[in-house]
Parts: structure tokens; sequence; C-alpha cells
């Protein structure tokens, strides 16, 4: 998978500050992204400006869970309905 380029902006979503757990955030980050991509979500849109917030929400869900009790919220549900609806345009 190529490297999503948003980290910093996801982690500011969130309110992660520094970078001593970016490594284990680019895992997430990826997992999140490729759940959006099974779901329905175009590869370039979940890696897309467009996806920041869901990718966001995406990884708190996971950020905030206990091993083996991790849920995706409603929210982050709908955006992916919503975002694998969107047409893959060269603006994206």
């Amino acid at each position: 998978m190529e490297e999503y380029q948003y980290l910093e902006k996801v982690k500011k979503a969130i309110g992660i500050e520094g970078d001593f757990q970016d490594n284990t955030l680019k895992i997430l980050v990826a997992e999140v992204i490729e759940d959006m991509i099974d779901s329905g979500v175009n590869r370039t849109i979940a890696m897309s400006e467009k996806a920041i917030g869901t990718v966001a929400i995406g990884l708190n869900d996971i950020w905030t869970n206990t091993s083996g009790k991790v849920v995706h919220s409603p929210y982050f549900n709908e955006r992916c309905i919503k975002l694998s609806y969107e047409d893959v345009r060269e603006d994206v």
C-alpha cells in the first residue's frame, strides 16, 4: 500500500501530538483505509483529503478500544457508505 500522506492532519483531528506513536499510527491508518476500501470506498477516495475525517474517526475507534472489542462508530460506517458513492475525479 502506498504511503498515506495526511497522518499529521489525522493526528491533529484526534488530538495526538508528537511523533512517538507514528509507526503504530501508520499501521492503524493503513488498517482503517483498507477497511474503508473493503467496504466499497474507492482507494483514491479513501486516500484523499476528502476522507481525512473518516480516517480520523476510524483510527480513533481503533485507538480507544481494547483488543477484541473494537467496533467502528456509526458515524464511521455512515461516512464509508457516503464515500462509497463518490465519483473518482482528477480533482480529488
